[in-house]
């Protein structure tokens, strides 16, 4: 590594994760991406191949399991400094065991990914990382207060208490906000696992709604109900989750 110039290698299978960090590490001095890899597989030949200071990797992402790849290739190399990059928190041991100079948990800030890049830099100078554990305890022991979404060419934030209901569109999910909604290609399951369950429910296997915001609960037939939400719109709650969301509500 040249000094104080970073060559960092990024693995993410979704575009718009890839895009953030991008916009990120052009604003910040020093610090050039060498590889983009879109799967495990392309991860791996970035790896072998070199060139890259530090790597910032999705640990769920098509192919073998990240931290099977990672262990094989560092029998035969030497690894580039490793910063996992990920919206699932439960990683975070197996992230340490492999020397992980950070972790970040997604939606991270842009001042966060710059801590992380002086982390990073640090790493490199001393050859070995500062304690990580307490800003991972400092990051896990709260939800996100918002989403990153992809608006035009734009990515803004969106606060969950702003969030209505949240719909299935086939792979990508229409996240309902106020009078906008953001098209995000992220499954029902993953946005499920980051709201937090007092505030939220999944009503059915294609919508999540906020319990504050439901109007007007109708039976329509077969143990299933009609939600009306203020915010607009209406879905079906189905007989498999008509109980919980009595339990929440009543």
């Amino acid at each position: 590594m040249a000094p104080d110039h970073l060559r960092l290698l990024v693995a993410d299978d979704e575009p718009l994760a890839r895009r953030l960090v991008r916009d990120y590490a052009a604003r910040c001095s020093g610090v050039s991406i060498v590889h983009e890899c879109v799967d495990v597989a392309t991860l791996a030949t970035a790896l072998e191949r070199g060139g890259a200071d530090a790597a910032m990797l999705d640990i769920r992402m098509p192919g073998r399991d990240v931290f099977e790849v990672l262990g094989e290739i560092r029998q035969r190399q030497r690894l580039p400094a490793l910063v996992f990059a990920t919206a699932y928190d439960r990683y975070a041991v197996r992230a340490f065991e492999m020397n992980a100079v950070d972790y970040l948990v997604k939606p991270f800030t842009e001042s966060r990914f710059a801590e992380t890049i002086e982390r990073l830099r640090g790493y490199e100078r001393l050859g070995t990382a500062v304690d990580g554990v307490p800003r991972l305890l400092r990051d896990l022991g709260r939800r996100p207060d918002r989403l990153l979404v992809p608006e035009g060419r734009r990515i803004v934030p969106v606060a969950i208490s702003a969030i209505g209901w949240i719909q299935a569109e086939g792979d990508y999910a229409r996240i309902h906000a106020g009078n906008k909604s953001y098209l995000v290609y992220r499954t029902l399951n993953e946005l499920e696992e980051r709201l937090d369950p007092a505030e939220f429910l999944r009503v059915h296997r294609s919508a999540i709604v906020r319990l504050d915001q439901i109007l007007e609960v109708e039976p329509v037939g077969s143990g299933r109900y009609r939600v009306t939400l203020k915010v607009g719109g209406t879905t079906i709650v189905s007989r498999g989750r008509a109980q919980a969301l009595k339990r929440l509500i009543l």
